[in-house]
């Protein structure tokens, strides 16, 4: 039989041998796009061995053989299947296929808002786009969503991976809806595409990281101040108060605007009305004050002097009577 009739029937009738002792190692390969590769084919017996593939050496046929390889010095071919094969007189014929996963890295990933730009509002939804540019196998792709708060503290927003089995380079685009929060101010919004190929990959896993985005958040006032204040005499009335923009502050006693006092005394003691007001919106907040005397502010030290300087009356009123 000729040879060129052996190689039909193989690519024909695949896998028709009961018992094939092809060995293709290693079983699978993880390449990247346009590195060498390699592998052996193995049997144990000898006999009629090949390898047919669009890549590489391909040694058509070769009889009375037990281990052929195959390489390729750059592989290019992202859809590349090789196939060993054997045909024997005692085994008949079999064909043992080589999985090969051609990767690439992305040339770029970018984080983006649809359709928007400038300053978020607190409550509204917004969409954030991650774009991973010209990478390979895109199944493989997991794309992370993440936030950098101004404290330096990473939070995982959401996590992607798209079910599709192309695997030439593509453009993928992720998406996130967003709804940001006062808390959100000042922090980082960023997205990384990390090519996870299994444990024949590169490890760890490639990952590739967006800049990411300034997040300025407009919300309305927030008070951050209790509703209940203790002062000592003297001090001076604050209350902190939150928002972006920076909000307006009225203080108002009784109904009447004042100016919040610097120097506190016991008269100042009640309650205070607070209004701030921004272009996001508006609140207010009531604060009952109480000013503390001296003494009371020092406690136990005062108690101790005013109980000294009764036993010091008392002395001198018992060195009287006598």
């Amino acid at each position: 039989m000729h040879t060129h009739t052996l190689l039909l029937l193989l690519i024909l009738k695949p896998g028709v041998c009961e018992s094939c002792s092809l060995v293709v190692s290693p079983a699978g390969l993880v390449v990247k796009y346009g590195a060498p590769a390699s592998a052996n084919c193995n049997s144990d017996t000898v006999s009629s061995m090949g390898w047919e593939t669009s890549q590489g050496e391909s040694q058509v046929f070769r009889p009375e053989v037990k281990e052929l390889t195959w390489r390729v010095d750059s592989l290019t071919d992202w859809n590349i299947k090789p196939q060993c094969f054997e045909m024997s007189e005692e085994g008949g014929q079999c064909v043992r296929v080589l999985n090969i996963t051609v990767y690439k890295l992305p040339d770029r990933v970018s984080i983006r808002y649809l359709n928007h730009s400038g300053p978020v509002v607190e409550g509204h939804q917004y969409s954030l786009h991650c774009v991973v540019q010209n990478t390979a196998p895109i199944e493989h792709l997991r794309v992370t969503f993440f936030k950098l708060s101004t404290n330096g503290e990473q939070t995982v927003l959401y996590t992607q991976q798209l079910n599709n089995d192309i695997r030439e380079p593509v453009n993928g685009s992720f998406s996130l809806q967003f709804s940001p929060t006062s808390v959100d101010d000042g922090a980082q919004l960023c997205c990384s595409a990390m090519l996870d190929l299994g444990p024949q990959g590169p490890q760890p896993p490639p990952v590739m990281e967006s800049e990411c985005l300034n997040t300025t958040v407009h919300f309305a006032p927030e008070f951050c101040c209790s509703a209940k204040l203790q002062v000592r005499a003297g001090e001076g009335l604050t209350c902190d108060v939150r928002g972006n923009p920076l909000p307006s502050v009225t203080w108002l006693r009784d109904g009447q605007v004042l100016t919040p006092p610097t120097h506190l005394s016991r008269e100042d003691a009640g309650n205070y009305t607070l209004m701030a007001l921004n272009c996001i919106g508006k609140a207010n907040h009531t604060v009952e004050v109480e000013v503390l005397h001296d003494c009371a502010a020092r406690g136990a030290s005062c108690q101790a002097a005013g109980s000294a300087t009764v036993a010091l009356l008392l002395h001198q009123l018992i060195h009287w009577l006598y």
